[in-house]
């Protein structure tokens, strides 16, 4: 495992309409512990822009999350297991008061080299791919966008062109999510409106 990245809700409102300007304000605590701290750590400003676009505000700090708030756990994994798809670059174990991520290294790494993007490039729509996915708390992907299920080239280039968004039913699953843990259901709310399935304890995301 390489670090922690932890993010506690602050407040869960509805995602902003024309003439609507409130957000979902998430507080995002990075606990370095080795060199996977300046693994991630680039993308930051970028899954920031990613989310205020959607109503979702990321405020980032560094240290140890405060005790007792809804939050979601990122860590870093030096190989993807042998049980892992061919194509997933993380997986997540969900619970009620949020989930806990580990991106695989290995499969990120080659990605800049791949498809010529800069790697904090990669690293910031990984972070939002991977984050998105716990805060909807469904096993699902889009046709199209972040949440697609594996990129293609063309994505790639549209990330570096900052063109790659979430889809309109992306961003209503996101704050359903949101919106879920904060009133105590998990991620109850969003799997029952995407799939008629409660809860999915364990996802594989790619």
């Amino acid at each position: 495992m390489g670090f922690l990245l932890q993010v506690g809700i602050l407040a869960a409102v509805a995602w902003p309409v024309v003439g609507q300007s409130r957000m979902t304000v998430v507080d995002v605590y990075l606990n370095g512990r080795d060199d996977s701290a300046l693994f991630l750590w680039p993308g930051k400003v970028l899954a920031s822009g990613l989310f205020e676009k959607i109503g979702v505000r990321v405020k980032w700090h560094d240290g140890e999350r405060p005790a007792g708030r809804i939050s979601f756990g990122i860590r870093t994994a030096d190989c993807a297991p042998a049980s892992a798809t061919p194509n997933a670059l993380a997986s997540a174990q969900l619970g009620a008061s949020g989930a806990d991520i580990t991106i695989y290294k290995d499969r990120m790494l080659p990605l800049p080299t791949q498809y010529r993007v800069l790697p904090d490039v990669v690293a910031g729509y990984v972070m939002a791919h991977e984050l998105a996915h716990a805060m909807q708390g469904v096993a699902r992907h889009s046709e199209s966008g972040i949440l697609r299920a594996q990129w293609s080239r063309e994505d790639y280039t549209n990330m570096t062109l900052r063109k790659l968004a979430f889809t309109p039913r992306d961003v209503e699953l996101i704050h359903l999510g949101l919106t879920g843990l904060v009133a105590g259901q998990g991620p109850k709310r969003a799997a029952e409106t995407e799939s008629g399935t409660l809860e999915r304890p364990h996802l594989e995301m790619q």
